[in-house]
């Protein structure tokens, strides 16, 4: 529930109205959340406003973690609000952040500086638009704030990610060995915060660690304070846990830990446990790779649609779901299914309305290869070519 442990009857009228209501739409599940999600965030964006007025300040920080979260949830995702709240957060933190703090040394609004900055993080690494000088100046910041205010892990979550993201050992490893060194200080779900502890095993190619890592998580064989997580954790169910693990052998150029992980964890699911993953491009490439074909219709349209959303997602997420479709479509071809019924524009249809396999395929290494491009522009380490690569070694070879 948003502002759990605040009580509304302290406040003005207005805002203890806004609260009371935000709070009565929060209580039920992270369905209600997504459901709500256009009522919510602008009950937040008016508490933003009428908390600064009122310098209510610890409503206030809270309010943008609320909002960066719903944002940052994959049915509603609105980087573009993310970043533009990061901007707002950066000023007002400064001017009033410590400034006010001594006043709210009972609620957890210095938290929320390492809330807000995970959020910001999440967005930052996959855009375009966040450059390497304006990247490193953010790890400066994170790395500062959570020295200053505590959760330290979280940097160095962030830069383990950052040492993946751009295929660097040293970094990923160096971070991972700090974040050990805190793991202590986690306060929530362990699987959640321990994901890219995992991917770092598959990026050294530390098949038995990761594996065992992935197993302990999935049987919840984890420290007891944190099983309680599980009841809202759905990143631990067996499936999810298995497209991450072969998405991360793929980013990290292993193919051998990818081939391995396929044949043991995926390829004998049967549809219905494949189903229970969450339904993105990475999952139904897999499932196209195991011959399991049950949501073909399913998946044509969601290339189309994916195509009229592109604007939602960011550099990075547009880049790697266009390589997943780009085999997806030259698989099916290798399959023996040549022609699908999906229209998308510069392409075209015979006199049934279908269209070639391989020139959706092309049509998608093309979308990809400019997705890259323009993410290789912004990040002098990121290695594109090594991607693609890789996306072809282990579907396409």
């Amino acid at each position: 529930m948003f502002f759990n442990g605040s009580n509304p009857n302290t406040f003005t009228p207005e805002l203890a109205n806004l609260l009371r209501s935000v709070q009565n739409l929060t209580r039920g599940s992270y369905d209600e959340y997504d459901k709500n999600y256009k009522t919510l965030s602008t009950m937040l964006k008016r508490i933003i406003k009428v908390s600064k007025q009122e310098n209510e300040w610890s409503i206030y920080f809270h309010a943008i973690v609320n909002l960066m979260y719903l944002d940052e949830r994959p049915g509603n995702y609105n980087y573009k609000e993310i970043i533009k709240y990061a901007e707002v957060y950066y000023k007002d933190s400064a001017l009033y952040m410590d400034k006010m703090l001594p006043n709210y040394s009972k609620t957890t609004m210095a938290y929320t500086n390492v809330w807000i900055c995970q959020y910001i993080f999440y967005v930052y690494f996959q855009c375009c638009e966040i450059d390497d000088a304006k990247m490193d100046m953010f790890m400066r910041k994170y790395e500062d704030v959570t020295h200053k205010y505590g959760e330290r892990y979280c940097y160095y979550n962030a830069e383990m990610k950052m040492g993946i993201l751009y295929h660097d050992k040293e970094r990923a490893k160096d971070a991972a060995r700090k974040f050990k060194n805190h793991e202590r200080e986690i306060g929530g779900c362990y699987v959640c915060e321990h994901r890219f502890y995992l991917d770092h095993f598959l990026l050294l190619g530390k098949a038995k660690q990761a594996e065992t890592l992935m197993l302990d998580m999935i049987h919840k064989n984890v420290p007891k304070k944190y099983l309680s997580w599980y009841q809202y954790c759905q990143n631990a169910e067996p499936a999810r846990m298995y497209v991450r693990v072969l998405s991360e052998c793929v980013w990290s150029g292993k193919k051998d830990l990818f081939d391995y992980f396929f044949e043991k964890y995926w390829s004998g699911l049967s549809h219905e446990n494949r189903d229970s993953s969450r339904t993105d491009s990475f999952k139904k490439l897999l499932c196209i790779a195991a011959n399991d074909f049950e949501g073909l219709e399913e998946d044509l349209q969601d290339t189309s649609e994916h195509i009229d959303n592109e604007k939602q997602s960011t550099t990075l997420g547009n880049m790697e779901t266009y390589l997943r479709w780009w085999c997806y479509y030259a698989l099916l071809d290798k399959n023996g299914i040549h022609t699908v019924s999906v229209a998308l524009p510069e392409l075209e249809t015979d006199e049934n309305g279908q269209t070639a396999a391989l020139a959706v395929s092309a049509y998608m290494e093309a979308k990809a290869d400019r997705f890259g491009s323009l993410f290789a522009q912004a990040r002098a380490k990121f290695d594109y070519d090594f991607v693609k690569a890789s996306y072809q070694n282990c579907f396409l070879s």
